[in-house]
This record gives structure tokens, C-alpha cells and sequence, in this order.
């Protein structure tokens, strides 16, 4: 009977070995640790109330002593303080307690946590930066929180692993259809929580597909880079290149046509291509070369379209 005992103890020991540990979920990671209260300034038709109740249920965002305060920036500080909690609750860590030394600011101990695990970390009393909130973020996630839902390899304004990481997952999908990043931006709470949320609940991540951006690259510009400025009034490059690439296809059509060679030296009227493209765009654009900006005067429609040809495989506009 004991040889029988022995034998069935070793075979389910053996089993419980070959048998694989079940992958806990996102959302088992992040269990809901208290009710959420409500804030005075976040409405339930604010389109980051959602974003803000799970932030405050997964105890990763609290509010401040003057409401949630959603369009306050974000202090590094704080969004190192988030860092610490997402870590420590993942790894089923206790954070220290905060320190008692009025002269420390409240969120030290999540900087010191974050420091001795290896996370480079910027001036706590800065604003921090999209890019400083990513890359704190990123080096407390493993890639098991991340599985990437979306297949992103470039963006206009950054290739920077920790941002493309984020996209992939459905954390950011950016500041416009083409996936901008701005990581020098600014952080407020709100979209810190849209953020958060993303995280810790699959559901509310997204899938994106950013717009073809490669007419930017081969500007060297950003979207929003502004190329006419008078009174207040900009024309940005997301405005601009449309127009630009609009009418070489026209004349690359013509050129077509006509059996002929496209060639900048070629005439349309009285103007070349070149004076043609340019000035096309700047007609439905109701702007001149007069109130054109650094990025305006340095801008070569030959090189951008060389350039823009090279990106595309050598195919036409």
C-alpha cells in the first residue's frame, strides 16, 4: 500500500511539472481595489469618464486634493508614482511608505522605488513628456502586458522602440490619423488616464492603422509643421503636401499623355514644374511666398519628390 501511495504522489507530481502555469489575464492583474467616488470635475459625459473610473478602481490614479483636475499636466513625478504603482502591483510588491521629511516631495519613494530598479528617471518637479511617460511605463511592463494587437513599424515624428511598443498594444494611437507621436508634448491627466485604462483593460485598446505618413518623410517635416504664418492665421504641411503631390500627378499624367519625359525644366504655361507645383498649392491655399516660414523656404520640391519616389519602391504619384 505504501509503494501504491508513493507511485500516484510521484506520477502527479510529474503532472503538476509537464502541466504549464495558466497565463493571468490584464485584467487579473489589475483587480479592482476600491469603488469609485466620483469627481466633481469629471462628468459622465466627458469623453474620459470611463478612462478615470478604471484609473481610480485599479488604484493608479486618485485625484488630487482639488478634484481629478483633468486638464492639470502631469508632473514626471507623478507619472513616476504610476510607474511604481504598476510595477509593484504586478509583482505583488509593497511600495515604502511615503517619507515623513517635509523637505522630500510626496512622490519620492515611487522615485527611489523606480531607481533601484534601473528606470532612468528625469527631474520629478518637471512636466513630464509624452515620451518621458512612455518610457517610464515601458520599463515596468513586460511584454506580456503588451501583446501587440496592431502591426506599426514607423511613425512620422519617432521610431523609438518604447513609442512603437505602445502603439503596437493599442495604448497610443497618436495626435492624428497619420499616428504623430509629439512625445515633446505635454501630458494631462486625462489623456493619462485614456492611457492607463488601455493598459490595465484590454477592451479599451485600439487598433489603428496610422495614414500613409511617407510624404512627411520625405518633406522632413511633422504634420503640424507650419510652412505660411501671417496673423495668426498657419497653413501646416498636412495642409500643404496634398496639394503638392495633387498636381504632380497631374503633370506626371500629362507627361503621359503627351509621351514625354517627366522633367522639373518641363513647361506648364508660362511657368516649369516646379514653379507650377509650388505655386498650385499656394493658390488653393490663398497664401504667397511672401508669408512663407523657414520650413517654406527650405523646402525643395525636387528633392521631396526623388525622395517620396525612392520611399514608394520607385513607383509614380
Amino acid at each position: 500500500m505504501k509503494r501504491l501511495v508513493c507511485m500516484i504522489l510521484s506520477l502527479a507530481l510529474c503532472l503538476s511539472l509537464s502541466v504549464p502555469a495558466l497565463a493571468v489575464s490584464v485584467e487579473n492583474r489589475f483587480p479592482d481595489k476600491q469603488t469609485y467616488r466620483g469627481f466633481t470635475d469629471v462628468l459622465e459625459r466627458d469623453w474620459f469618464y470611463s478612462a478615470v473610473n478604471t484609473c481610480y478602481r485599479v488604484g493608479l490614479m486618485n485625484g488630487t486634493n482639488a478634484g481629478f483636475q483633468p486638464n492639470k499636466v502631469l508632473t514626471a513625478g507623478e507619472v513616476a508614482a504610476i510607474a511604481a504603482r504598476i510595477h509593484a502591483t504586478v509583482n505583488d510588491a509593497v511600495l515604502p511608505a511615503p517619507s515623513t521629511d517635509p523637505s522630500l516631495p510626496w512622490y519620492q519613494q515611487s522615485m527611489d522605488y523606480l531607481s533601484g530598479l534601473g528606470v532612468s528617471l528625469p527631474d520629478g518637479a518637471k512636466n513630464a513628456t509624452r515620451l518621458e511617460f512612455v518610457q517610464m511605463l515601458s520599463a515596468v511592463l513586460t511584454d506580456e502586458l503588451l501583446e501587440p494587437i496592431n502591426t506599426i513599424t514607423a511613425l512620422p515624428d519617432t521610431s523609438d522602440a518604447a513609442v512603437l511598443r505602445f502603439y503596437n498594444a493599442g495604448i497610443l494611437t497618436g495626435v492624428d490619423d497619420y499616428g504623430t507621436f509629439s512625445g515633446g508634448k505635454t501630458l494631462p491627466r486625462a489623456e493619462c488616464a485614456a492611457m492607463v485604462s488601455r493598459i490595465v483593460r484590454t477592451a479599451q485598446r485600439q487598433s489603428f492603422t496610422p495614414a500613409d505618413a511617407r510624404s512627411f518623410q520625405a518633406a522632413g517635416m511633422e504634420p503640424a509643421t507650419v510652412l505660411f504664418s501671417l496673423d495668426g492665421r498657419t497653413v501646416t504641411a498636412r495642409e500643404f503636401l496634398p496639394l503638392v503631390m495633387e498636381r504632380i500627378r497631374f503633370l506626371e499624367g500629362q507627361c503621359k499623355g503627351g509621351y514625354m519625359d517627366f522633367n522639373w525644366n518641363n513647361l506648364h504655361g508660362d511657368l516649369t514644374y516646379r514653379e507650377d507645383v509650388l505655386q498650385y498649392a499656394m493658390d488653393h491655399l490663398d497664401v504667397s511666398e511672401r508669408i512663407g516660414t523657414a520650413a517654406y523656404q527650405n523646402f525643395d520640391v525636387q528633392v521631396f519628390y526623388s525622395t517620396l519616389i525612392d520611399l514608394r519602391g520607385g513607383a509614380p504619384l
